[in-house]
């Protein structure tokens, strides 16, 4: 078995979203993918740019930099292995809404939507599947805005940090991976807080062995004390 990152290629589908698809459905639709090793700030797809595949991270880190409204763009979340994206803009036939970069050398796995809907509609399974991943990556997205009525900044730097590391709002069941390849900058843009207060709190987080600040990454220690933090 090939390393990426040092770490197993997950089976991709064996995914959650999956889990009521026969065995045979499965086998055909693995058989329309095809695997992809992106270096270090590959761009799996990019704003704007042909978006005509679902894809599923088989190991490594993906970042989502999202410009939807007026902001440029800015890091939205980061998918770790096992989660599957990319079904919105095929399903409403539109060019990338995000831009997608692998974080680290990662492994990808490609099925094109056209095969997807010719599979379906022989096997509506897949098309429950289908409402059942987009259903979940809506989920995902609707925490991480309810994190923002969190009532300290304190409270939403310790939400994001769990979710950017796959172990908050994860209803797809993927890899939880303490290394955030995010800067203070960032977390600190996701979780609402100004820079300095951010790098003050991320500072006292340090001190206290939660996290470890290393350049441009963020490193989470003590999750269970992170989750305290926003249950007090």
């Amino acid at each position: 078995m090939r390393l990426v990152n040092g770490e197993p290629n997950q089976d991709v589908f064996a995914a959650r979203w999956l889990r009521d698809v026969p065995p045979g459905a499965i086998d055909k639709l693995r058989r329309t993918s095809k695997a992809i090793t992106l270096p270090d700030r590959g761009i799996v797809y990019g704003l704007g740019a042909e978006q005509r595949w679902f894809w599923g991270i088989a190991s490594g880190q993906v970042r989502v930099q999202v410009a939807l409204n007026e902001m440029g763009p800015t890091l939205g979340h980061i998918h770790q292995a096992g989660a599957w994206f990319g079904e919105s803009e095929p399903l409403l036939g539109v060019p990338g809404l995000v831009e997608m970069q692998a974080a680290g050398e990662t492994m990808v796995v490609r099925v094109p939507f056209a095969s997807f809907r010719r599979l379906a509609n022989a096997h509506p399974e897949l098309w429950e599947a289908l409402a059942r991943l987009t259903s979940m990556n809506q989920v995902l997205a609707m925490s991480a805005a309810n994190d923002l009525a969190l009532r300290t900044g304190r409270m939403r730097l310790a939400a994001t940090l769990l979710r950017l590391s796959g172990q908050r709002a994860d209803f797809q069941n993927s890899a939880r991976r303490m290394v955030i390849p995010a800067s203070q900058q960032e977390v600190a843009n996701l979780a609402n807080v100004s820079l300095s207060k951010a790098c003050d709190q991320l500072g006292a987080f340090a001190k206290t062995k939660l996290i470890q600040l290393e350049y441009g990454r963020i490193v989470v220690l003590d999750p269970e004390k992170l989750r305290a933090i926003i249950d007090l």
